[in-house]
């Protein structure tokens, strides 16, 4: 005889190949919940803009909340205020924001590691729930391997769907109101996370030099619902990358073709343009082709190879401890973006 009031459960993993978490995103919405909840460790930008990919879907939630971490620093500033704009009547706080906001290096005093979405129906009572291993990153949502479930609450009347309710709602309760404490967040972050240049006291040879850029906004060429591939670059870039400096270069004009080294060993030569804004433009190897996932929020990082340049994308904290203290010199754009050089020593 049927269980009456048993949640059923189907588990996942995330592999490049494979159904993204983003994926299971978007049929949870298709069922039109009428509320969110929703508590996750950290938020990149990379994951502000996947999730920003689903906007649409959004649209007929009457009311989402979301709970975010900011331990060690590990949600980016800017994500947070994108997905305050995701969809209408959203709310965002931080689990005990006003003391980690306070804390040396963003310290919590208790770790918030959840990553779960619970849906909401009619009658305010669960009716799927979303857990992972994945956080609101591009990685987590697309192209890291994870793990995860999605969790159907049978009707409305599930102990366990209403216990998880419970719970969420008293974490929604310790947490603070993310305009309360995001400006200061937002300036001591931008201080613990700045590039710095390491000063050499003796000369070392120098066996490896990268070039490297903060991406931020990608156009979505490819529509709303594929991550774009075309982003701008700072003018003088294509000196930084092999090409022959061009002094005045004309508006559309052609500065030179890039072959590019993907992670998966594929070569792919790209035209590198002078737009109209002046800036240079680049249409970046198809991402979910080539285990990029997207670019959306990345630093991109180009280290010649002979004839090619091998082309990475890393998340912000990932970067940081590759090479962040290899900086050999960077600049700032007037969009806020980053850019410079790394310098590996012997």
């Amino acid at each position: 005889m049927k269980t009456k009031n048993k949640a059923s459960m189907k588990s996942f993993i995330q592999v490049p190949e494979g159904t993204p978490a983003l994926a299971y995103w978007r049929n949870m919405l298709s069922q039109n919940p009428q509320s969110l909840i929703a508590a996750f460790a950290y938020v990149t930008d990379s994951g502000a803009a996947q999730m920003h990919g689903l906007k649409d879907c959004f649209k007929s939630i009457q009311h989402c909340r979301w709970i975010f971490g900011i331990d060690y620093g590990r949600s980016h500033p800017t994500a947070i205020r994108k997905m305050a704009e995701l969809a209408q009547n959203s709310e965002i706080r931080i689990y005990d924001g006003a003391h980690v906001v306070k804390s040396q290096s963003f310290t919590p005093r208790k770790s918030f590691h959840l990553k779960t979405v619970v849906a909401v129906d009619g009658l305010g009572k669960p009716s799927e729930q979303l857990v992972g291993s994945g956080n609101l990153s591009g990685l987590g949502l697309t192209s890291g391997i994870e793990a995860g479930c999605l969790i159907n609450y049978e009707r409305s009347q599930s102990a366990e769907g209403i216990a998880v309710v419970s719970i969420l709602e008293q974490l929604w309760e310790e947490s603070v109101p993310f305009d309360n404490i995001i400006n200061e967040y937002e300036n001591l972050w931008t201080k613990a996370t700045a590039p710095v240049v390491v000063p050499r006291n003796k000369p070392e040879k120098i066996t490896r030099k990268l070039f490297w850029v903060d991406v931020g906004y990608v156009t979505k060429n490819r529509g709303n619902h594929r991550p774009g591939n075309q982003f701008d670059l700072p003018r003088g870039s294509h000196i930084h990358l092999g090409l022959n400096e061009v002094s005045n270069p004309t508006k559309n004009s052609l500065l030179g073709e890039l072959r590019m080294r993907t992670p998966d060993g594929v070569i792919i030569q790209r035209s590198l343009r002078f737009g109209n804004n002046a800036m240079e433009k680049l249409t970046l190897p198809t991402p979910e082709q080539h285990g990029y996932g997207a670019y959306d929020g990345k630093i991109l990082t180009f280290e010649r190879q002979n004839d090619t340049w091998a082309l990475e994308a890393f998340e912000h904290d990932d970067f940081k401890d590759a090479y962040g203290k290899h900086i050999d010199w960077f600049n700032e754009m007037q969009s806020g973006r980053l850019f410079g050089t790394i310098a590996i020593r012997s």
